[in-house]
């Protein structure tokens, strides 16, 4: 199957733009791009007429969608998901698992490595070596300290573990994060009390990135810098959950500005109600509300996770920080697809074939994705 894009404003890779380009697919590869549009033979023609084209957007932190939630899900249900997430222009992502007992945990790994679906690009562990003063929805009984027996359990369970959440602070975290980045596994911190100097040295050990920058750390004080004031001061990159909620628009237009679009990956972390309507659900064991797109625990009201659409946080980036649709194909698209070692998030040849078109408020016209 050959698909032939024509006529479109092609954003290659966060920087380089063909203003009036064509691109050719074939077997869910890109085999060609072209300023103009020159006669190709294909099975299917699209005409973009003047519209942006993208490589489908990454989302590399969500719990779930549309009530499936990836601590419990079949692969089946995967499948659903990767099909409503191909409606919002998310053409791969990664599914984050909570902690649970070590047994549980090593089920859920053993289940999600038979998962074959193409979308689904491998497993985030967010946990279990997280720090129980950081927990927000985490469950606090299955929290703990690093154990090097366990991990090299899980790491046998899912060859699909990509990327683990650890709070660097721990006793053996250092170990394990550079055992972790020898493996091939990229580091996030977070859930963490950290201070900035352990952050830096975390770093230094192999850590690569900050899970959800704000949410669930230590802050950027000025007499007692925290694992903000790492992030900013590092050159990890930093998770960023840009629904306005999580993090005041103010706060992410700063951030913007100081961290700047080469070290930010758009997330959605999104809970496994997203796309469901307003009520109350479950998730990491906790009632949870949704109220106008907004997720809170019922009892406390604590956020938890958000219902948020990559589409959506581009958008927002757009507005709060004035930033462009290359900008947002950087942190929604490349950053992620860079750091995971993806062959996705570009429009080059040899590349995966997943392809946005998108008009100029960045509302998803057509997804183009031969699998």
């Amino acid at each position: 199957m050959r698909t032939y894009i024509k006529n479109g404003i092609l954003v290659l890779d966060g920087k380089r733009v063909i203003d009036k380009g064509s691109l050719l697919m074939e077997d869910h590869k890109i085999i060609g791009i072209y300023s103009g549009i020159p006669h190709v033979e294909a099975d299917e023609i699209v005409d973009a007429k003047g519209n942006y084209v993208l490589p489908g957007l990454l989302d590399t932190h969500t719990h779930g969608a549309v009530g499936y939630d990836f601590n419990l899900c079949s692969c089946e249900e995967i499948e659903e998901m990767a099909k409503h997430l191909r409606k919002e222009g998310v053409t791969g992502f990664l599914g984050s698992v909570v902690p649970e007992s070590h047994e549980q945990m090593k089920a859920i790994l053993t289940k999600l490595e038979s998962c074959n679906c193409p979308n689904f690009i491998g497993i985030h562990m967010e946990g279990p070596y997280l720090n129980i003063e950081k927990k927000a929805v985490m469950k606090e009984e299955f929290l703990r300290d690093p154990n090097m027996d366990e991990l090299r359990e899980y790491l046998n369970a899912a060859s699909k573990i990509v990327s683990m959440t650890i709070a660097p602070e721990l006793p053996n975290a250092l170990e394990m994060i550079t055992y972790l980045e020898n493996h091939g596994i990229a580091v996030n911190i977070g859930h963490t009390n950290a201070t900035c100097a352990q952050v830096l040295e975390a770093q230094q050990y192999g850590a690569s990135g900050i899970t959800h920058l704000y949410n669930a750390m230590t802050q950027h004080e000025h007499r007692s810098p925290g694992a903000v004031t790492g992030a900013i001061l590092s050159d990890l990159y930093c998770e960023l959950i840009a629904d306005g909620f999580h993090v005041h628009p103010d706060i992410v237009r700063a951030t913007y500005k100081m961290i700047g679009k080469e070290r930010i990956i758009l997330i959605s972390d999104a809970n496994p109600c997203k796309g469901l309507p307003d009520g109350e659900y479950a998730f990491s064991g906790k009632h949870v509300l949704i109220e106008q797109g907004h997720a809170v625990v019922k009892e406390t009201g604590r956020i938890a996770g958000s219902t948020l659409t990559m589409l959506d946080a581009g958008k927002n980036m757009m507005k709060y920080c004035g930033c462009s649709i290359s900008d947002v194909v950087l942190m929604a698209a490349v950053n992620p697809g860079e750091r995971y070692h993806l062959k996705k998030g570009k429009l080059a040849v040899g590349y995966d074939g997943d392809v946005l078109i998108v008009n100029e408020r960045l509302d998803l016209l057509r997804v183009c994705q031969n699998i």
